[in-house]
């Protein structure tokens, strides 16, 4: 942004005020590939919705799990159980948290997570699809039209940390009960050391968290949170 409006300046000779906003453009980049600055972000998004064990969520009336482009997991341990959203979803049923599975993402994403999610023991009755969704905001308001035929008012949601917030509050405007129930999410890597040099891949991780903030501004905006 920053280097736009210094461009802009050069075009109506305003040399000073482009010298300024490139200063502070730079400055913003730089800022944003800094680990620690990047770490300072995801805690904001993530430190509300710490991860437990499946079995330590109580009981709902369904799981929904929205899709995020991971691959399924459904390996065992305290660490794999969690690994994906599928296979959160997956354990959560199998400790008999809630007797439905809502999947919800376009693409072929919700029905893949459905197949996989049969193919590994839950029930086809048990199983409800949302396959059209693109957004955060669809998967809740698709997703509702199927709860609300099943009588559902209280849900487990599985999501990545980063997202769960706006997703939560989404399903919330809606009316239902929502339970956060975080995977592990894959894209979370350490961040490099020193946590004050700057690293380009941090730059990613800041877009994604700064995207996620910015997209809760718009929800709000937007009356859909």
């Amino acid at each position: 942004m920053f280097l736009s409006i210094a461009l802009l300046c050069l075009c109506l000779r305003r040399y000073r005020l482009a010298a300024i906003s490139s200063a502070f453009g730079v400055a913003w980049i730089v800022l944003c590939a800094t680990p620690a600055f990047a770490d300072w972000l995801r805690r904001g998004l993530e430190n509300p919705y710490p991860a437990h064990p499946a079995s330590t969520y109580p009981v709902a009336d369904a799981v929904v799990v929205l899709g995020g482009g991971d691959p399924p997991d459904f390996g065992h341990g305290s660490r794999n159980e969690q690994r994906t959203r599928a296979g959160f979803a997956l354990e959560l049923f199998r400790q008999a948290r809630a007797p439905i599975v809502l999947t919800s993402g376009g693409a072929g994403e919700a029905a893949e997570m459905a197949q996989q999610l049969q193919q590994q023991g839950v029930p086809e009755r048990a199983l409800l699809v949302e396959p059209d969704s693109a957004t955060t905001h669809q998967n809740a308001t698709y997703s509702a039209q199927l709860l609300d035929r099943a009588n559902v008012h209280r849900i487990l949601l599985v999501t990545s940390t980063v997202p769960m917030r706006r997703a939560a509050a989404c399903f919330e405007h809606l009316g239902f009960d929502v339970i956060p129930a975080p995977a592990f999410d894959v894209n979370q890597v350490p961040a490099p050391e020193p946590a004050w040099r700057p690293q380009r891949p941090v730059l990613l991780k800041s877009q994604r968290y700064l995207h996620e903030y910015i997209g809760m501004m718009v929800y709000k905006m937007r009356g859909w949170i």
